[in-house]
């Protein structure tokens, strides 16, 4: 008998931010209860895509920095006991790189932050994790 039961996967969208820790340690305790699999992904804010990005040092040092961050995200979600766990980066605008990777990885769920942004500056910019839940193909757990 073939075996249908779908790999449950969850979308960790990280930044340099103490939520993104927070994110971490309690999708954590998830995870090694039900066995999803975690991918943290740092998102390069920049108004074009990641297969746009010339090579620049200013592209390196970015992503280097990005790597770092990952790798102590990652650190931490398997010291929490997390035996799978991947990193990803990509470049482009943050809320719509984090919707679009989850939909073409087939996540079945998103983890998010959200600084608490409110009146004036959320209206000027937006929150990205607004975003996510309004155009998400999935749950969307958003953490504060």
């Amino acid at each position: 008998m073939e075996n249908t039961k779908e790999e449950l996967k969850s979308l960790i969208a990280v930044d340099e931010s103490d939520l993104s820790e927070k994110a971490v340690a309690l999708t954590s305790g998830f995870a090694v209860n039900t066995g999803v699999h975690l991918t943290l992904l740092h998102v390069l804010e920049d108004v074009i895509r990641y297969d746009q990005v010339p090579e620049t040092w200013v592209y390196h040092l970015r992503e280097e920095k990005a790597k770092k961050l990952l790798e102590k995200l990652k650190k931490l979600a398997e010291e929490n006991g997390v035996k799978h766990v991947d990193t990803k980066i990509a470049v482009g605008p943050v809320a719509e790189e984090i919707v679009r990777i989850a939909e073409e990885d087939g996540f079945s769920t998103i983890v998010v932050g959200t600084a608490g942004a409110g009146g004036f500056k959320r209206m000027l910019m937006g929150s990205v994790a607004e975003k996510v839940v309004l155009h998400a193909h999935c749950p969307v757990v958003v953490i504060r």
